[in-house]
This record gives structure tokens, sequence and C-alpha cells, in this order.
């Protein structure tokens, strides 16, 4: 396996950055403790370089303890800097941010379970796809041609923008969770990429042969230039 030019562990590294970024430049609006999170992020970015030199076939890789490491420790960081229970964001600004919080951490909490996918490097295995039901659908205010979904699981739930014109409420769809975007100050935290599924995919990643995934290389090429 090509660890050092796979789009897992590149997205990876690329989310530690995100988060770097954050903590450094633009802040926390709550109170936290900037030095142990960064301390933190440092110690899952030594373990996720030995990860990416290391050359391991997948199922080799499992078992490296650098890689078995990484969840746990971004769990101790989402501790450190996940917001108060009664934070509620003041801005559109606010809210991406702590949507972009939330992708950086489920890519590097979720990076075992992408590397299980197997040793071929496909974009779509670089980011969390799920299959989630759609709640509720209504037209984007300022975009005619765009519908605001809610979609999710039981566990969690998502605000996903889409251009889709015969989306229905109660379909499952697959959904790939992106850094989150704004589109005419609305936020959207992922991107529809498949046509509708059997119900009993919910809440789990449905097969490749399912997923439309002409998009998702476009996307992981933009989440890589940005950090």
């Amino acid at each position: 396996m090509d660890t050092a030019h796979d789009f897992r562990i590149l997205v990876a590294e690329n989310a530690i950055a995100r988060l770097e970024k954050i903590l450094r430049q633009k802040g926390l609006p709550y109170p936290h403790r900037k030095e142990k999170a960064l301390d933190i992020l440092s110690k899952i970015r030594s373990n996720l370089m030995a990860v990416k030199y290391s050359f391991m076939p997948s199922n080799l890789l499992l078992t490296y303890p650098p890689l078995k490491e990484i969840p746990k420790q971004t769990m101790e960081l989402a501790r450190e800097i996940a917001p108060p229970k009664m934070f509620k964001p003041k801005s559109i600004g606010e809210k991406q941010l702590l949507s972009e919080i939330k992708y950086c951490l489920r890519i590097l909490a979720g990076l075992p379970l992408r590397i299980r996918l197997g040793d071929e490097n496909k974009p779509e295995y670089a980011v969390d796809i799920l299959a989630v039901e759609i709640f509720s659908i209504m037209k984007h205010p300022k975009a005619t041609n765009l519908r605001i979904t809610k979609a999710g699981t039981e566990k969690e739930s998502f605000t996903i923008i889409t251009n889709i014109q015969n989306i229905r409420k109660g379909e499952i769809r697959a959904a790939a969770i992106l850094p989150p975007i704004v589109l005419f100050d609305e936020l959207s935290d992922a991107m529809y990429c498949s046509e509708p599924l059997p119900k009993e995919l919910k809440g789990k990643r449905p097969p490749s042969s399912m997923i439309h995934s002409k998009e998702i290389p476009t996307k992981i090429e933009e989440i890589l230039r940005a950090k």
C-alpha cells in the first residue's frame, strides 16, 4: 500500500492542518485549553506520519500501534475542543467553524475504518460516506434551484444543500461528509452521491457500486488544496 500517497492519509493530514489553523489563528468562541489541544494534535500528527511512511498493506496497518492510537487521541482532543452543551453559535461563521471541527475529528477518528476498505487508493475512500434518511426538505430562500435538506440516522444529523430536484422525504441516500460550505448564507455539511437506496443500508457505508463517485475526486482535490 502506497501510504505516502493514499488519499485517506492525505485527507487526514489535511484535517490536522485545518484544526491547527483553527486553534492558532481563528480561535474558538468558548473557553478551551489551547496549548493542551495543540499538544494532543501534535501527537496525532506524529502517529499519522508513522502511518504515512509505513508502506504497509492495509491488513497489517490495522494492527500498527500508531494507527490504533489516532482514534483514542482524537477522542481526547474532542473533549478539549468540543463546545459546551449550552453553547449556541451566534453567526453562520461560528456554525461553519463548529461544523469544520466536527468534520476534522470525524476524519481522524474514522481513519482505521476507511483503511479497512482495502489497499486500493480510491478517492471516495478518503471520506465517510453514509446512507442517511432524508427528514425534511425546503426550498433555499436565495437560490431557486437548490433545496435545503435535513438528513441523518438515529445517531446524527446533517444539513445538506442539493440541486437534486426529485429528492423526497423518507428516501435513503448516500451522503459524502465533506468540509462544510456556505451556499447563499446557508450551511451545508455533505453532498448526496447516490440514487435512493434500500432502507436497510441506513447508517452504513453503502457498497461502492451504489455510490456516484464521479464528483468525489474533484471534492478530494478541493479538500487537499485548502488548509
